[in-house]
């Protein structure tokens, strides 16, 4: 990963060493004295600052003119050497690689995904019993002995190889998206009554299949996962915003439009999700950035004198629009290296004329 910016202090005392007996009467002077080295000295303070700066290919410019002109020179070669590692190849896919690189399995990870199967399993017993026409005591048999199958289940599927954030991100997905497009599916065709249950079972049960299939084909990572779930729903929440401004729809139509515009939304940014390298916590503070420009939106548009639903609706699309490119804009830095904590290194030297000295370095 790309180097924090790093300042070397360089701070040399030096005593002459006793002279010997048959040391030289003179010494040759020190490169930097010569006419071509001092001449130098400008390029190598203008390549310091633009490191200090930031500006790796100016200061890498500069050094490399000092070198040119005095090959010498106690320092330039150092720090030409350091800027060409932090302008490296590698240095500048490190932190696309740590993003889409192979997760660990983790205790969070099964614990996240045994919670979630849980109460898939719970759901699953509940709708059952709606089918069946349980009673009460029914109801809750159903659901305690659905929660756990889907625990036992989950538990049982991960305790040997256990398994990743992004994996239990990908089955948890499926689960919450099956119940959604169930649901959808009762609006579309108009399923009433036990059918209805049926397909939100289907549905839910399907999706997570389909959610454990990925995690186990693509091996996700929590971040890819993510961006994926917020581009299906912000895909939806927007296509509604503007489809209830639109007018009075059908239900039926309403629900088949976002049916389709979801499911286009999750697949497009899944396909980008594996160019684009975004952690989970990035994701989350532009899914925040999102509500809180709908919300100010819709705000702004009320508070000009509108009373209307649709103009309102309008102005919390186009603000949640807003806020989610601000806020992608605002952290596209979020996942970059953080700043090394300050370091000093104090170590003696030996100087070319048979001094002593002491080398300061720090980083920060």
């Amino acid at each position: 990963m790309p180097l924090a910016p790093s300042v070397l202090l360089i701070v040399l005392a030096t005593a002459a060493a006793a002279p010997q007996a048959d040391a030289p009467l003179s010494t040759p002077p020190l490169p930097s004295s010569s006419d071509t080295c001092a001449t130098a000295e400008a390029d190598y303070t203008r390549g310091f600052d633009a490191l200090v700066a930031g500006d790796d290919h100016s200061a890498l410019e500069a050094f490399e003119h000092v070198l040119a002109a005095c090959p010498t020179h106690p320092y330039a070669g150092e720090l030409a050497r350091l800027t060409r590692t932090r302008l490296g190849p590698g240095a500048k896919l490190a932190e696309a690689a740590l993003l889409i690189a192979p997760e660990k399995p983790s205790g969070f990870a099964r614990g996240s995904l045994v919670v979630w199967q849980t109460g898939h399993g719970a759901t699953q017993g509940a709708l059952l019993c709606g089918i069946i026409d349980c009673d009460g005591r029914g109801y809750l048999a159903a659901s305690l002995l659905g929660a756990g199958v889907g625990a036992a289940v989950s538990l049982y599927a991960t305790h040997e190889n256990g398994v990743t954030s992004g994996q239990s991100a990908a089955i948890n997905s499926g689960t919450t998206w099956g119940v959604w497009y169930g649901l959808a599916a009762t609006q579309v065709f108009d399923i009433d009554d036990e059918s209805a249950l049926a397909t939100v079972m289907g549905s839910t049960l399907s999706l997570t299949g389909a959610g454990i299939a990925v995690a186990l084909l693509t091996h996700p990572t929590a971040g890819q996962v993510s961006l994926a779930n917020s581009g299906g729903l912000w895909s939806g929440v927007i296509t509604a915003l503007i489809l209830a401004a639109a007018g009075d729809g059908e239900r039926s139509a309403f629900f088949a439009i976002e049916s389709v515009v979801t499911g286009v939304g999750i697949t497009s940014f899944a396909v980008l999700s594996q160019s684009l390298p975004v952690s989970r916590g990035r994701m989350l503070l532009i899914d925040s950035g999102g509500i809180l420009g709908g919300l100010l939106g819709a705000a702004t548009v009320a508070l000009l004198g509108a009373n209307d639903g649709e103009p309102i609706a309008i102005g919390a699309a186009v603000g949640a629009v807003g806020g989610l490119a601000l806020t992608a804009y605002i952290t596209r830095d979020f996942d970059g290296p953080s700043t090394p904590a300050p370091e000093v290194a104090v170590a003696p030297t030996v100087m070319g004329r048979g001094g002593v000295g002491l080398a300061l370095g720090g980083r920060f």
